[in-house]
Formats: structure tokens, C-alpha cells, sequence
């Protein structure tokens, strides 16, 4: 009762946001303005806050990082030999799809969710495993540069792709955070005030957009490929993640933390990705609509799990 207590809110303004979508009482361009508003102000302001006002040696956990980051790379590597072997994709195509079963939507799910469960303590795991998620998107930006850039609309220099990543902002925030808690100067009383306000927004915002944006229709059009994806982000990669965290001896905080990060769906940048460079655009569409409409019920799982693995760790907000 107390797990379903935590969780309830965070689902329930999800189903707000599909209630609002279906009933189409807000305009189509409604989660579009959200995200925006989340991904240019909230976001930033929260990372920033989350990761200034700690000391910078907190930021160097190795077994987070080696547990979630090394853990999905392993797996993006099986993923990426099974679908150009067994299915046959080229480097390309294979690269997206792979991509697609591990790279989770940390900044706009994962964040809100463990922010909203555990405050600033589970919210700065997720703050990390976005910087995570970004190197393995900017990996899988170089693949598809290298391999697929005669099918992309312009080819992007090397060095143009890194300067992109740097000035999105909620990387700009990361590393501004992570340069700032170096210093150990810390925030006054008036600046935290306005950085804690703006990051209690996020949870509704983010989470409201994401409602809005499911759509079930495209869950009803996959097929077995995109299932089988849908499983090894939303099960298999929780599962090995959680796995890896207990046999690096991680803190149940961090633990909880890194197997939320990777249960959530999939981040939608790959859609964004594949569009551009033409490189299976509709699979990472169906994907991101799966896992973000079939996480609902598996996320619940998962906390169930943690929480009964863990039960002391929910009690710390």
C-alpha cells in the first residue's frame, strides 16, 4: 500500500494527459510547448541545482556508471551482432533498432519519476544517467554519420555533431553543474529558492506531456520485431541492470535509481535520429510508443520489485 501510495500520483497525471489527448479538449501543439518548456527550463534548472549543491566527489560513483552505463552498452553490442546477423539490417538500420532497446528517456521520465518518489536524493542518479543516455546517443550519431551519411539530408562534420550535444541544453546544465559543484561555493538562500521552485514544476509538466503524447494506435501496428525490442528495453535491460548493480555492491538508493533509469521507455531523440538520417524512422516511432504506453504497467513491476528488495530505500523522501 505504501509503494502504491508513492507511485499512484505520478501515474495518474500520465493518464491525465492521455484523458486530455483523447478528448482532444487541448490543442495538438499543447505537449509540444510542455516539452520545450521542459527541456529549455525546467530540466536545465534542475540539473544544475542537483548537481551544483553537491560535492563534486559525489559525482564520481564508478559503480553506478559501470553498472548502468557498461551494462547497456554490453547489451546494445549483442543487439546491434543479432540484428545485422540474424535479421540481416545494415549498419544503419541495426544501429537505430539497437539503440532503440536500451536508450531510455532519462531527462523527461526517469528524472520526474524518482524525483517525484525520492526527491533530490533519487532525482541526481537520473541526472547522471541522462549524461549516460548522451553518450550513447552521441555513439550512435557517429555510427550513422559513418555509415549512413550519404542518406542523410546534409552530412554533419564530426566536430559540428560534438558542439550540437554541447549546446543542448540540459547538457550545457549537466557539465555547467558538475564545473560549479568543483568549486564548492554552493547556492544562497534566494537562488535555491528559485531553482527549487522551478524544479517542482517539472514532474507535472514532463509528466502530463508524456500522457498526452501515447498513442495506442501505433502500439496495435507492431509486429513481432518491434515486441521483441519493446521486451529487451522494458524487461531485459531493467533486469540485467539490476543484476549488475547488485554484483558491483551499489548503494539500494543508486540501485533503485539505475534500474528506473533503465525501465523507463525509450528516449524519443532516436526517432529524431533515425528520421534524419533515414535509417528505420518508423520502427524507432512504434518503439518509443510502446514502450512509453507498456512501461506504465511493467514500471509498476519493477518498483514492486525494488521495493521489496529495498524497502527502507522508500522511506528516505
Amino acid at each position: 500500500m505504501e509503494l502504491i501510495n508513492l507511485i499512484a500520483p505520478v501515474f495518474a497525471v500520465i493518464l491525465t494527459g492521455y484523458v486530455f489527448s483523447w478528448t482532444q479538449l487541448l490543442g495538438e501543439d499543447t505537449s509540444d510547448a510542455l516539452v520545450q518548456f521542459a527541456v529549455y527550463v525546467l530540466i536545465p534548472a534542475i540539473m544544475f541545482y542537483l548537481i551544483g549543491q553537491e560535492k563534486f566527489e559525489n559525482l564520481l560513483n564508478y559503480g553506478f556508471y559501470l553498472s548502468y552505463g557498461g551494462t547497456l552498452m554490453l547489451l546494445f553490442v549483442v543487439l546491434f551482432v543479432c540484428l545485422k546477423t540474424v535479421v540481416g539490417f545494415q549498419i544503419g538500420s541495426a544501429t537505430v533498432a539497437a539503440f532503440a532497446g536500451v536508450a531510455s528517456n532519462t531527462a523527461l521520465v526517469a528524472l520526474p519519476i524518482l524525483h517525484a518518489i525520492f526527491g533530490s536524493k533519487g532525482a541526481l542518479p537520473a541526472v547522471l544517467a541522462n549524461l549516460v543516455v548522451a553518450v550513447l546517443l552521441l555513439v550512435m550519431t557517429t555510427i550513422l554519420e559513418s555509415s549512413a551519411g550519404h542518406k542523410a539530408s546534409t552530412k554533419t562534420p564530426i566536430y559540428k555533431i560534438l558542439v550540437n550535444v554541447l549546446k543542448n541544453p540540459i547538457i550545457a546544465a549537466t557539465l555547467l553543474g558538475v564545473a560549479y559543484s568543483f568549486t564548492d561555493i554552493g547556492f544562497s538562500d534566494a537562488v535555491s529558492d528559485y531553482l527549487e521552485l522551478l524544479s517542482q514544476a517539472l514532474a507535472a509538466v514532463a509528466l502530463f506531456a508524456i500522457g498526452f503524447t501515447t498513442s495506442v494506435r501505433t502500439i496495435v501496428q507492431t509486429g513481432p520485431l518491434i515486441l521483441f525490442l519493446t521486451l529487451v528495453k522494458l524487461i531485459v535491460a531493467p533486469g540485467l541492470v539490476l543484476v549488475a548493480a547488485h554484483l558491483v555492491g551499489l548503494d539500494p538508493l543508486w540501485t533503485i535509481a539505475a534500474t528506473v533509469s533503465s525501465a523507463v521507455p525509450t528516449a524519443k531523440n532516436i526517432f529524431l535520429l533515425a528520421k534524419h538520417y533515414d535509417q528505420e524512422p518508423q520502427l524507432a516511432a512504434h518503439i518509443v510508443s510502446a514502450t512509453s504506453f507498456l512501461s506504465v504497467g511493467t514500471l509498476i513491476l519493477w518498483l514492486f520489485v525494488l521495493h521489496h528488495l529495498y524497502p527502507t530505500a522508500f522511506q528516505l523522501n
